[in-house]
């Protein structure tokens, strides 16, 4: 279980949208008291406890702050939040764990893996916590595709993508400024690549590109990486392309093909998971069984019954011999928002477990976080590809 015994103390560091987002989230945990906020205008900073309240009216008097310094300062703290643009995590984090505070980043973590392994390091000499946070992991339908692969429950992965087209970011928000984001795999991209990473091994290649626009913006960026796992190597292309028109849906879509089938999840939040192949019985009865385990609702603990399940079932020992017969099915989640909620909620408190006990390393670790953050850089190209003759 997913739990914490403590109320902590928290100021959340920069108070745009994401930040009114996680105040609400975080607002019903018993762990969460939201204590000071900082942001450059009195009516960001409002919004973000107006979100809080929203959720939780019985707490008041949260102090407010101009800047990220002052509420880091401030001794009546246990955690301190940053969700601030990228460029500004690695300062800031590091001044928060010199003053005592257990630190939880928003993804990236820093503009580049040294920096963030640098406050791991700091963090681990101050007997201090530190994550950042990824939030897909505590997903059920990503474990559930852990599982099937993990089990070879459709035959190996041969090879897999991602395509995530969404909305285009306003044009002059410090997003399009790579000296602050880190451009899109640093500061969107590793996301993603923690997912892979988990599904399909460390990742021992990878090769990426941007392409430009007239503004001098690169709003559409791809890579190829090769992960390896127990010998296997598997290749993966990710995209990312921030061009879609305000009123048109975004989509984001994983494609795994293996040896005998292919998997599919839908959304940046993932809401549906289909499985199709062909498989023995014996197979076709272990991934109804763990389907069955997914859970429909959102709740913060909503891996651990995939994880019981994957406990409990003993995977069919894959025969050659064995006929095989076509599968298919579906699984379709409603309530994306409170899917969101709920992710950053086991995030949360995941993190508050390794304040509680210094050998608890959590699911996504800091070191998770700077692995992805390496990769985001390896993919990082300086330049547009070149033209082929």
């Amino acid at each position: 279980m997913i739990s914490s015994s403590f109320c902590y103390r928290v100021g959340i560091a920069g108070a745009g949208a994401f930040a009114e987002f996680l105040a609400a989230a975080l607002a019903p945990l018993p762990s969460f008291h939201l204590t000071a906020v900082a942001g450059r205008t009195d009516e960001k900073r409002r919004r973000v406890i107006a979100a809080y309240h929203s959720r939780n009216p019985q707490i008041d008097g949260v102090r407010e702050y101009r800047q990220a310094e002052e509420l880091i300062n401030d001794p009546h703290l246990d955690i301190v939040i940053l969700t601030t643009p990228p460029h500004l995590h690695a300062p800031l984090a590091k001044r928060a764990l010199e003053t005592g505070k257990h630190v939880l980043l928003e993804k990236p973590g820093g503009l580049t893996a040294e920096t963030l392994r640098a406050n791991i390091e700091l963090a681990e000499n101050r007997r201090r916590a530190l994550a950042v946070n990824l939030v897909l992991r505590y997903h059920p339908l990503i474990e559930a595709i852990c599982q099937l692969i993990r089990h070879s429950s459709l035959g190996d992965v041969d090879y897999a993508s991602l395509h995530n087209a969404v909305h285009r970011v306003a044009n002059g928000h410090w997003f399009w400024d790579e000296r602050q984001s880190g451009g899109i795999f640093i500061e969107h991209g590793v996301h993603f690549f923690e997912v892979g990473r988990h599904w399909f091994g460390e990742a021992v290649k990878a090769q990426g590109f941007a392409l430009h626009e007239q503004d001098g913006t690169r709003p559409r960026v791809g890579a190829t990486v090769i992960h390896e796992n127990n010998g296997r190597l598997v290749p993966v292309h990710y995209y990312h392309g921030f061009t879609m028109d305000p009123t048109a849906p975004e989509s984001t879509h994983w494609h795994i093909h293996t040896k005998r089938g292919r998997i599919v999840l839908d959304g940046w939040i993932p809401m549906q998971l289909s499985v199709s192949g062909l498989v023995s019985a014996d197979e076709a009865a272990y991934i109804d069984a763990l389907l069955d385990a997914i859970p429909k609702h959102p709740y913060a603990d909503a891996i651990e019954p995939m994880r019981h399940a994957a406990d409990r079932l003993a995977p069919p020992v894959a025969s050659p011999a064995a006929p095989r017969i076509p599968y298919e099915r579906t699984i379709t989640l409603s309530d994306r928002h409170g899917w969101y909620e709920a992710i950053a909620q086991a995030r949360f408190l995941d993190f508050c477990r390794l304040i509680e006990n210094q050998n608890e390393r959590g699911l996504v670790t800091a070191e998770d976080a700077a692995a992805d953050l390496a990769l985001a850089e390896a993919c990082t190209a300086a330049d547009e590809p070149s033209r082929v003759r």
